[in-house]
């Protein structure tokens, strides 16, 4: 149970914004609300800069006196949609405290309660910089959109413009994900793609007058999951790479004509040594096999991309890719995250996700240290079932405050005041 009293002295209020920002729905798309509410809360507590950026991302900033580290606390604002309201027991937006004082709804767990704790940290951070603690380096909230959509939009914005606009860097990156308490370092890669095949449209009374793209699809679906699935690598922290087909889709799709068009969505996970250019390329191999018994099979692969809107109208055509990453055990970032949450008792392992998170930006792309954490539990993440214990909420704050005062050299009894 926590013990800082600087964090039991919060409890109430983070449960009160929990509750609140689990109340505004925030699809991706549709995270403006949410936002504003956030936004005030972080200029309620005086951070030294507070805005939402062109994308809708929401920002703050505690300077430190330029000896770094310099720390981002990230979180999204975006949740899934919530689906069939009858499979709920509780109202998904309802915040409701259930009698064994769980906080219920969706986006509790993934992740508005990680990120109500980032906001109030937030404020831990700023009382101790009031009471004339220093901080050496910056603390860098974020509060990104689309993270759920899995195309990095609203990080790509913060870290490559929003950040760089104001001068800021960071020298690790905490996302607030739920993770069971563990230290999360990695992810599989998982990217989304598309294979088309092509035919010639018939009325379907004479389908010999036309060619199949349903029935062209069969060979590849076949190695799909006959075959490739079976080869692909394991990694012995990330696990077993994956392949599977998620959904299928002919065209025209009306009836009485033989479809000239059929493509078929797959999500593979891959592991270090691959790449997207080696990913498409094993098709491009299997369709020149197909080809040599079967000359009219025609078929394109490529990664999936979508032209995304954000809630205040920035567009930008982006990839369904997030990029493999994995950060080692003993790197010093690492090592102090582990040591700060044993000092207010929480029992931690090392962990990866089992899905892909934001960090592909951070870690993948721009190699800066990434590490996921948060209390809530992630086998309730996008569930009718999601929910995160009160206790929970709290002691997830408790960790990041103990993680920045470890970074920092801050004497966590600080936290217990004078």
């Amino acid at each position: 149970m926590c013990a800082l009293k600087a964090v039991v002295a919060i409890k109430d209020d983070l449960v009160k914004f929990t509750q609140k920002i689990v109340r505004l729905p925030s699809v991706p798309g549709e995270e403006g609300e949410v936002a504003m509410v956030v936004l005030a809360k972080l200029q309620e507590f005086e951070c030294d800069e507070a805005w939402i950026d062109g994308i809708g991302n929401v920002i703050g900033v505690l300077r430190g006196q330029g000896r770094g580290p310099n720390v981002l606390l990230n979180g999204h604002l975006d949740v899934v949609p919530a689906g069939r309201v009858e499979n709920w027991r509780y109202d998904p937006f309802g915040a409701e405290i259930d009698e064994e004082g769980n906080i219920r709804g969706r986006g509790t767990a993934d992740m508005k309660g990680g990120l109500a704790a980032l906001v109030f940290t937030m404020k831990l951070m700023k009382d101790l910089r009031d009471q004339g603690v220093e901080l050496p380096g910056d603390v860098i909230f974020s509060a990104v959109v689309f993270e759920e959509a899995a195309e990095m939009f609203g990080m790509e914005y913060l870290c490559k413009t929003s950040l760089p606009d104001k001068g800021l860097i960071f020298d690790v990156c905490y996302l607030a994900e739920p993770t069971n308490g563990r230290v999360n370092l990695g992810q599989r890669g998982k990217v989304e793609i598309v294979v088309t095949t092509r035919g010639r449209t018939a009325h379907s009374s004479r389908p010999w007058r036309g060619v199949n793209a349903l029935e062209k699809m069969l060979p590849v679906l076949d190695r799909i999951f006959n075959k490739m699935g079976r080869e692909l690598p394991s990694h012995p922290d990330l696990g077993q790479c994956s392949i599977t087909v998620t959904n299928l889709v002919c065209r025209p799709g009306a009836l009485s004509v033989v479809p000239d068009e059929c493509e078929i969505s797959i999500d593979r996970r891959y592991a270090p040594g691959e790449t997207l250019d080696s990913i498409v390329a094993e098709f491009e191999a299997l369709f020149e096999e197909i080809k040599k018994k079967d000359p009219k099979f025609e078929a394109i692969a490529r990664v999936r991309t979508f032209l995304e809107r954000s809630y205040t109208g920035y567009e930008k055509e982006v990839q369904k890719h997030h990029p493999m990453w994995i950060i080692e055990r003993d790197h010093p970032f690492v090592q102090r995250t582990l040591h700060a949450l044993k000092r207010v008792g929480q029992e931690v392992d090392v962990g990866y996700f089992a899905g892909g998170v934001d960090g592909g930006l951070t870690a993948g792309l721009m190699g800066i240290p990434t590490i996921g954490y948060s209390r809530a539990d992630e086998n309730l993440a996008h569930t009718s079932e999601e929910y995160i214990p009160i206790k929970t909420l709290v002691e997830t704050a408790e960790g990041f405050a103990a993680i920045l005062c470890e970074l920092f050299d801050i004497d966590i009894t600080e936290l217990n005041g004078a």
